[in-house]
This record gives structure tokens, C-alpha cells and sequence, in this order.
């Protein structure tokens, strides 16, 4: 009898592995944390996000007040969230989702990192939009959604309130283009954004990193931050075996950009070991503005 209830006992604790393994699966890391930055994970208390920490799928993140947080994800595509946002973070095969609650974030999209069929989706209440090679200003304030595009094409959806799914005909929203969704009304035609506006949006969100370019240099910056940070101490070999190529695309695409940049000043970050300021990698100043301004016009 005690045997048949050990055997009992192991094959339950066989069954539950995959169910923990698939909830605890890792999508990203955590690159820049400015301020007070929250994590909460399944039905756990939030805890405190810190520069390096990993991201799980299903993760809630909360930015307070002046803070900033900034994670890479899949090694393609990069989400900022600026002051007083909230987003969950989710995945299914060839979908990563980055649900905004409230706030605002930027995600910008490296499209050969993405394999065909592939796409990163930004879900606010009441929209939906799935980027490829972009970057995609996603604003939430009460029930009004704005999708501002700052490089690239996306389709925005209205977002149905009972089943969160995309529904009626799509809008294309291209490059210096937004628009807002207020409630479950999408407008006939995106409104256009000036030179001026789509670098003050883009300027709120690198800040305190890297002068937004191409989004391609943008991702390869920080590829290659993540790639240093998860390289040689790291003890997973899947992460080990993608930081080769993932530091020699981070080099590529910098090369691109790396005449325009003439200044470099160290961001800001939060250190996970004793809380306070520090700073770390580069950032392109004046030159990369200029470079976002010509590629605006």
C-alpha cells in the first residue's frame, strides 16, 4: 500500500512539471529600471523589478511615479513603459502579446528577428494592433486608446470588450500617423503626426537610453546589453547558445548608425545590489537626434 501511494505521489509531481515549467516560461530581461517598478507573478504580491531580472510570461508590471522601466523580449523587439502604466506580458506560438492596462509604451520591433508568420500584438482595452518591423507609441488614458506610429505599418483593430478579440475591418496606420479609439468607435482615417510631435514622443521614451534611430539599431543596442548581462555567468545553455548571434546582430546594426552618434553619456539605471543610481553601456546624444529627424522628414 505505501508503495502504491509513492508511486502515486511521483507520478503527480511528473504531471505538474510541464504546467510549472510552461507558467514560469521566460520571454524576456529586464534591461533599464528607473524609479519604482513592480512585478507581479500568478497570484504571488508584487515585488519590487530589478535591472537583469527576468520576464515570464503572464508577468504584471506596474511603473510608479517617474519611473521607467525597459525589457527586451525574444531578442526582437523592445517595450519601454514610461510613468504609471501597467502591462501583462503573454505568448502563444507566434504571437507575443504586451497588454497596456493603463499608461504608455513604446515598442519597437526588429523584423528579421522574426520568423515568417510571426508578430508582436499591443492590446489596449479597447484596440489592437500587430507590429512587424516597427515602432508603435501605445497610449491608454480612461477609454480613450491612442497607437502612434513612429517607423513602419500597422493594422489597428477595434478590441471587443467581451471576448478581447480583434473585430471589423482593420485601419493602416503608417509611419508619423496616429489614432485613437475612444470606447468601441474607430475613426474613418488616422490623424497625421508632425516632425515635431513624433520626435517629442519619441524623445519621451529614450530619455534615459539610446536616441531613437532605425528600430533595427535600436533592438541591436539593446541585444546587446541583454547579451552582455546573460553572457558568460549565465547556466542556461539556451541562453549561452543565442548570445553569439544575437551580440554579432548587435554589432551589425550599430555599425549602421554608429557615424551619426558623436556624444555618449552613461543612462541611468537602478542597481538590484544596493538600490541605487548607476550607469551603464552607451547612449547616442545629439547625433542620433539628428539622424531620427532626417528619417521623420
Amino acid at each position: 500500500m505505501k508503495s502504491l501511494t509513492r508511486l502515486l505521489a511521483v507520478l503527480a509531481l511528473a504531471m505538474s512539471i510541464p504546467t510549472l515549467t510552461a507558467a514560469q516560461q521566460r520571454v524576456g530581461v529586464t534591461t533599464t529600471v528607473v524609479g519604482p517598478v513592480t512585478v507581479t507573478r500568478r497570484a504571488s504580491a508584487p515585488v519590487s523589478l530589478q535591472f537583469k531580472d527576468d520576464i515570464f510570461i503572464n508577468d504584471r508590471i506596474a511603473t510608479g511615479d517617474q519611473a521607467f522601466a525597459r525589457m527586451l523580449l525574444g531578442g526582437k523587439a523592445i517595450v519601454t513603459a514610461r510613468e504609471r502604466s501597467i502591462i501583462t506580458i503573454t505568448e502563444v506560438p507566434g504571437v507575443s502579446t504586451v497588454d497596456v492596462l493603463s499608461g504608455r509604451i513604446s515598442v519597437a520591433v526588429e523584423k528579421s528577428r522574426m520568423a515568417p508568420g510571426e508578430v508582436v500584438e499591443i492590446r489596449t482595452p479597447n484596440a489592437v494592433s500587430g507590429i512587424r518591423g516597427t515602432i508603435v507609441v501605445a497610449e491608454v488614458a480612461g477609454d480613450v486608446s491612442t497607437i502612434s506610429v513612429l517607423r513602419g505599418l500597422v493594422d489597428v483593430y477595434r478590441r471587443d470588450p467581451a471576448t478581447g478579440n480583434a473585430v471589423g475591418p482593420a485601419m493602416a496606420v503608417g509611419a508619423r500617423q496616429r489614432v485613437s479609439v475612444s470606447g468601441g468607435v474607430l475613426p474613418a482615417v488616422p490623424e497625421p503626426l508632425s516632425v515635431d510631435q513624433a520626435t517629442g514622443l519619441s524623445n519621451e521614451f529614450t530619455g534615459t537610453v539610446p536616441q531613437v534611430a532605425p528600430a533595427n539599431a535600436i533592438v541591436a543596442d539593446e541585444v546587446s546589453r541583454a547579451a552582455t548581462l546573460m553572457g558568460s555567468g549565465n547556466s542556461d545553455p539556451t541562453i549561452r547558445s543565442t548570445t553569439a548571434t544575437v551580440t554579432e546582430a548587435a554589432t551589425a546594426a550599430t555599425a549602421t548608425v554608429a557615424t551619426a552618434s558623436t556624444t555618449q553619456t552613461a543612462p541611468t539605471v537602478v542597481s538590484p545590489a544596493s538600490g541605487q543610481a548607476s550607469s551603464i553601456g552607451s547612449a547616442a546624444s545629439s547625433g542620433s537626434a539628428g539622424l531620427l529627424r532626417r528619417r521623420l522628414r
